[in-house]
């Protein structure tokens, strides 16, 4: 349960909820692409764990304000705009674990200009559509294998959040026309998130890779699960072959990142 919002004036661009359990949660939006960023935050045990850090310099200079630093990296793929921060972070920090899925790498020469090399400490390894628990100190998450936008994609829920990565946006999903994109595969994610967005409580936030459109034309930083599945286009097409018909699946769309 979420029982307090604030924003210090050193950190009035971030979102920063705490919960009952005690955990804190940053968000922000970073870069040109309208990525969003989350941190998990466990002030108690020190730990400060990053989803995909487009910024590392701000991360780490935002953090350092409020007396903590990065300790673990977690990441829904490797795409260069979801990698951006890692480098930095990494050798600003080097203690920092960086977690990724074994499958996440660049799947063809062409495949290294979308992908980022990128030199995991910890791996996970388990098939598409099934969950594993990862938990550091206080925080507790559930990775599902959803590969599909890229090979090794992963989404992260717990603590009322559902980070989507490139799986999910607010209204729509990740494109599949790039390099280790599949969309059969990408189809089989959709089914497996809806019946598992289905099974959370409604008034969790999912947070999506990109901050793009929802249904009234802004562009919010999370809608609710809830309203996920009433609006989606991509959760609610009714086929594979309605839902590989959708304009933004392929790159006429200059938005489907």
């Amino acid at each position: 349960m979420l029982i307090s919002t604030y924003m210090p004036p050193h950190l009035d661009e971030y979102s920063i909820f705490v919960r009952d359990d005690g955990i804190e949660i940053w968000v922000i939006q970073m870069g040109p692409f309208g990525n969003m960023n989350i941190a998990f935050i466990d002030r108690e045990n020190g730990i400060v764990v990053l989803v995909d850090p487009y910024d590392g310099k701000q991360w780490s200079e935002s953090l350092k304000k409020s007396l903590l630093e990065p300790t673990h990296i977690i990441l829904t793929h490797t795409h260069r705009d979801h990698t951006a921060g890692v480098n930095f972070l990494s050798k600003k920090h080097p203690e920092i674990e960086i977690w990724g899925h074994e499958e996440s790498v660049s799947p063809s020469l062409f495949g290294r200009i979308i992908f980022r090399k990128t030199d995991f400490s910890n791996i996970w390894t388990h098939a598409p559509n099934q969950s594993v628990e990862w938990r550091v100190g206080k925080i507790c998450l559930q990775v599902t294998h959803s590969p599909g936008h890229a090979p090794g994609h992963v989404t992260f829920h717990g603590h009322g959040l559902y980070v989507a990565g490139d799986l999910l946006f607010t209204m729509r999903s990740g494109r599949v026309d790039l390099p280790g994109s599949d969309p059969i595969t990408q189809w089989s994610s959709l089914r497996h998130a809806k019946k598992l967005l289905q099974s959370l409580p409604q008034d969790w936030r999912l947070i999506p890779g990109h901050r793009y459109d929802w249904i009234d034309g802004t562009t919010p930083d999370w809608v609710t699960i809830e309203q996920v599945l009433a609006h989606n286009i991509a959760l609610n097409a009714p086929d594979i072959e309605s839902f590989d018909a959708l304009p933004f699946n392929r790159f006429d769309d200059d938005l489907a990142d």
